[in-house]
Order: structure tokens, then C-alpha cells, then sequence
């Protein structure tokens, strides 16, 4: 869905306004605290004006927002069909381990990942931010995963629960069945 500038200054306006008044702020506290003149953030909430990027930066830094906030329609207004084909893979275990990210990189706070471990795969998980869930679902095949010690065996139609931040490990103990799975991310946003 393509965006022109003129849709991106609108949405600056009204979401940059909602999201000042959600937060508590006047104009002029927001403005203190990003650096500009009153003035610049009032004409960025009307929408009269085209800013630079460092301006929409410091706004939402002071926002604690990211830039995707300030421009983009929001949620209920907006969506995004990805082309899982076109994805990059990632491979571990000398390539028995295969996984395609298939949430949008705009996407804050959750990565959804299709899975396939191919027989004798063991592969080491990367640890997410402390605070992070993640939710692995075996769709076909058994899947071993390692938590921390504790090792937990997976079939298909199961699914699985655990802080993400801690150490993880996925396996294919099969000598010929292919496993396919999802793992869900919600990513911890401190």
C-alpha cells in the first residue's frame, strides 16, 4: 500500500497530537524536551509544515515512539501483505535449520517465524531481550527443544511457552521426518 508524502504529513499531524496528549504533554513541554521551538511542533500537530528528519527523530525520541508512530496511518487503518517467497532465510546447523521471518520489519514487538528442522538438526536459538516470550508451534514431525536444562519434547499440534531470554536450543531427533513449526516472538519493548 503506498504512502505519498502528503498521506505521511497528515498522519504526522494527527498522530503526532494523539500521541503528545496520550502521553500527558503540552506543546511546549514536548517541544523542551525534543529540542525545537514551540512553534516547529505546533505547525508538525497542524499540518502545515514538511520537517526535517532530525525533527521527526527528536520528537519521537522524546515520544519514546518510533518514526513508524508518527508517519504511518495507524493500525486500524493501515495494513501490510508480505511476500514470505520473497524473505531472506536464515540457516544454522549447516543449513539443516531454516527460518523465514514473516512479520513486516515495521512491525514493533512481535516476529513470527516459519520453522523447518531437518533430520539431526541441532541448532542453538538466539536469546531474546529479557522479558520476551516465545511461543513455538510444531505443525508437522517432533520437535526437541532445550529450555534452559530442561528438555521438552514436542509433537505436532503442540505448542510450547517460555522466556525467550533464556538459553534454547531446537532439534530434530528423527532420522527422516522433516519438522515444520512457527515460532512467535513478543519481544519485550523496555
Amino acid at each position: 500500500m503506498p504512502t505519498s508524502s502528503t498521506n505521511r504529513l497528515d498522519h504526522l499531524a494527527a498522530n503526532l497530537r494523539h500521541l503528545r496528549k496520550a502521553a500527558g504533554f503540552t506543546q511546549q513541554k514536548l517541544a523542551d524536551m525534543a529540542g525545537l521551538p514551540r512553534a516547529t511542533l505546533a505547525s508538525m500537530e497542524h499540518g502545515g509544515a514538511n520537517p526535517g528528519l532530525d525533527s521527526v527523530l527528536a520528537v519521537a525520541t522524546a515520544l519514546d515512539s518510533s518514526l513508524d508512530d508518527l508517519v504511518l496511518a495507524q493500525p486500524g487503518q493501515r495494513y501490510f501483505v508480505v511476500d514470505t517467497a520473497g524473505v531472506n532465510e536464515i540457516q544454522s546447523d549447516e543449513g539443516r535449520y531454516r527460518a523465514r521471518l514473516l512479520t513486516p520489519i515495521a512491525t514493533r514487538g512481535v516476529q513470527i517465524q516459519r520453522i523447518e528442522l531437518d533430520p539431526e538438526c541441532d541448532s542453538v536459538g538466539r536469546p531474546h531481550p529479557r522479558g520476551s516470550q516465545e511461543f513455538f508451534l510444531v505443525l508437522s514431525g517432533t520437535a526437541t527443544l532445550t529450555i534452559a536444562d530442561d528438555e521438552v519434547r514436542l509433537h505436532a499440534q503442540q505448542l510450547i511457552q517460555f522466556p525467550g531470554h533464556f538459553p534454547h536450543r531446537y532439534a530434530n531427533q528423527s532420522w527422516s521426518t522433516l519438522v515444520r513449526a512457527i515460532s512467535v516472538v513478543v519481544l519485550s519493548m523496555k
